[in-house]
Formats: C-alpha cells, structure tokens, sequence
C-alpha cells in the first residue's frame, strides 16, 4: 500500500508543509510558490497503478493556508487480468483556506478497474475546487474505451452533512459508452466541483461541450471533449476567474523549468501533455 500525508499551515506570512509522511511510490516536492499560494506536486516513481495496487492519500489544510496540489503526469492504469486497483483521497480545508486539488487526467489502458474514492471535510468560509478528467484510453494506439472499469466517487462534507455526491461508474461491457446520450463522438470527460467560487456560467467551445449545476452548496460542472488538455484549460479559466484571492494555476511548470527539469511528455510538464 502506497500512503501520503501532507498538513499544510501559514507561517510568516506563506503557506508552507508543517507535516508530511509518504511511502512507496510517493514522492512531493518542496513548494513553487506564486506571492501567498503554495503549489506541491505529487509524484510517483512507479511508471503507472497494477494490479492490486492501493493508495492512499490524505491532505489537511489548515486556516489560512493557499494551496495548489498537482500530480508530476498522467495517471496511468495498466492493463489488469482480473483484480483492480484503488484509490482513496481524504481532504479536510478548514475556515479562511483554500484547497485547488488538480491530480492530473487517468488513462486507462485496455483491461484495466479502477475504483477512486474522494471524501473532503470543508469548513464553512473555506474555498474549494477539484477536478477529475478521463480520457477513453491511449486513443493513439486504437484504445477506444476498452478498460473493464472505472469507479469514481467523491462526496463533499460541510460541518459534517454531506452537500455534494458524485458517482461515476463505466463498464463497457454493460452498455455501449460511446453511444447516443453518452460519449457519443467525444473521448473525454471532465468533472469539476467548486465551493465558495463566485456563480459560474458555462462556455462552450466547438470542441468542448460544458454545463454547470447548482450543488445544495458550490457548484458541478462537467465537460466532454476530445482532449484533456483542453479539459484543463478551461477548469483552470474558471479557478482563476472565479475570485478566488487571485491564484493561478500555471507558475509551477515555469518553475520547474527553471529549476532545470526537461520538458518531456512523461516527466514534469504540467499541463498539456
């Protein structure tokens, strides 16, 4: 079992990592940062989640803390003869902080069963927002929606009471997920959940359909495309539109470039793959 564990808090006058533990396949990096938002990339050093593998992850984002939390590239699931993989992510933002929880879009590589679980715990008076984008597989090499199946839950929590569930469950094998009033022509999917963003209204694009819907508190929105970088453009237009203490979402890459890693497609550039 893969766990990490990272507890954030504002001292002197930033963001930084007051606790963190991890263990195989874990790694983080020390924080970018960009004025008061500490930005901490997850990485792997496995090339992707086997069969059997079980991970799980645990932020805590205490007052006053701003925090971006990304993955180093694409979450790849391997191909899995007969078992799954899982995933569980525990997240508590309290009073007066922020969160943006940006892991990176999943491949599923044909064969493969992934259940993901998200629980978050929010104070009221805290901000929110996170992403979960799919594509169909490795569409360039003719995969085509050919995993067995992917799971994913995520339930938001205010004060304790549940205000946001979301359930995502694909077998192909049960119904044809690239039929009509489903993927149809489309490849990829995008889920975004906001919390204390200011009202959003959805743009599409000729390449991008988007809606929105009211939550009981933040909102939903979703998104099918045929790219996943295009998926994370556009939720990240909204984050930092949406009034959220001015953050942006795209100083960690120039960092990293700066600090002398390569611009590779399967290491460290953190958008657009």
């Amino acid at each position: 079992m893969g766990r990490l564990y990272i507890e954030t808090a504002r001292e002197n006058g930033r963001t930084v990592i007051r606790d963190s533990f991890f263990t195989a396949p874990f790694k983080i990096t020390a924080p970018f940062y960009s004025g008061d938002t500490a930005e901490i990339m997850i990485m792997q050093a496995s090339a992707g989640i086997l069969e059997g593998d079980s991970h799980e992850m645990e932020f805590v984002i205490t007052s006053g803390s701003q925090v971006i939390i990304t993955g180093q590239s694409y979450t790849k699931l391997f191909r899995m003869e007969h078992g799954r993989a899982t995933q569980r992510v525990r997240i508590t933002v309290e009073k007066d902080a922020f969160l943006c929880y940006l892991p990176r879009p999943v491949i599923p590589f044909k064969g493969s069963a992934f259940l993901n679980t998200n629980e978050i715990h929010l104070e009221p008076g805290a901000k929110f927002a996170m992403q979960d984008i799919l594509s169909c597989g490795r569409k360039a090499m003719g995969e085509r929606f050919d995993f067995r199946k992917y799971h994913a839950r995520t339930v938001v929590y205010e004060d304790g009471k549940p205000i946001f569930v979301d359930n995502t469950r694909l077998v192909p094998s049960e119904f044809d997920i690239s039929g009509m009033g489903w993927f149809e022509h489309d490849t990829h999917q995008g889920m975004a959940y906001f919390y204390g963003l200011d009202k959003l209204e959805a743009h599409e694009t000729d390449s991008l359909i988007t809606a929105v819907t009211e939550a009981k508190k933040g909102q939903l929105m979703r998104f099918l495309g045929s790219e996943s970088d295009e998926i994370e453009r556009s939720i990240r237009a909204y984050i930092e539109g949406g009034n959220y203490h001015g953050i942006s979402c795209d100083h960690g890459y120039e960092t990293v470039r700066q600090s002398g890693a390569k611009d590779s497609p399967t290491g460290c550039r953190k958008y657009g793959i």
